[in-house]
């Protein structure tokens, strides 16, 4: 709770200060539009994912390393998987973002979410949204829910698989920038990169998985739609 918190403090400390350019003479009402305005902004939102994830990250290393007879590597499970079973997941996921896209076509919805769309058309410089989406983005949210949250509840009476699906759970509705469809298949994705965590016990291969399906919407984001 006090990690989703400072996460929440940081991200809305620099959403605010994005708002308010410096200025601070403003009525309530000029104040929640800025606001509403700003979350569309992808350099205000590239920003915010980069503070608010190495906060987080640098967070829990102190609560780990605070916790007695804790090592950080251990409790994390940082460590390195079998490059055939990366691979595999890998694969796994490959196929997955490929149903997942071809569904979303036939349903006749945008492969690219309205959310990605604003974020590449409002970043600048362009590298922000990339360091933040495809780097940044993953290695935070992993190290929290597949790596500290995982531990936690898998040591408890829910085990590992109760651990999965909660997990994806909380990760799911942590992207409410996405409609009902996104977060659905947010959540799937999320067991995907659970079971991946227990199976090879590695917080690289979810991390990695993570990277490839931010990678691969990113691109889409850049490439499927018009310029301009």
């Amino acid at each position: 709770m006090v990690v989703g918190i400072v996460f929440f403090v940081l991200q809305t400390a620099v959403l605010v200060g994005f708002a308010i350019r410096g200025s601070t003479e403003f009525s309530e009402q000029e104040l929640e539009g800025l606001l509403r305005a700003v979350q569309h902004d992808g350099t205000a939102f590239s920003v915010a994912t980069l503070v608010s994830g190495v906060g987080s990250v640098l967070l829990l290393l102190v609560v780990i390393k605070l916790k007695r007879g804790s090592l950080i590597g251990e409790y994390l499970a940082l460590t390195r998987p079998r490059p055939s079973a990366l691979l595999m997941w890998l694969g796994i996921l490959t196929v997955f973002i490929a149903l997942s896209d071809a569904l979303t076509y036939v349903l006749g919805r945008p492969v690219v979410p309205e959310f990605m769309a604003e974020i590449g058309a409002t970043t600048r410089p362009i590298w922000l949204m990339w360091l933040a989406v495809v780097v940044v983005a993953p290695i935070a949210e992993e190290v929290f829910f597949r790596g500290f949250l995982f531990k936690g509840l898998s040591s408890g009476p829910i085990g590992a698989i109760g651990a999965i699906v909660v997990t994806a759970i909380l990760w799911a509705l942590m992207h409410p920038q996405y409609d009902v469809y996104g977060i659905v298949t947010i959540f799937f994705q999320g067991l995907l990169q659970g079971a991946a965590r227990m199976k090879t016990r590695s917080l690289a291969v979810p991390v990695a998985m993570h990277v490839e399906a931010n990678l691969v919407a990113t691109l889409e984001a850049v490439f499927l739609l018009p310029v301009g």
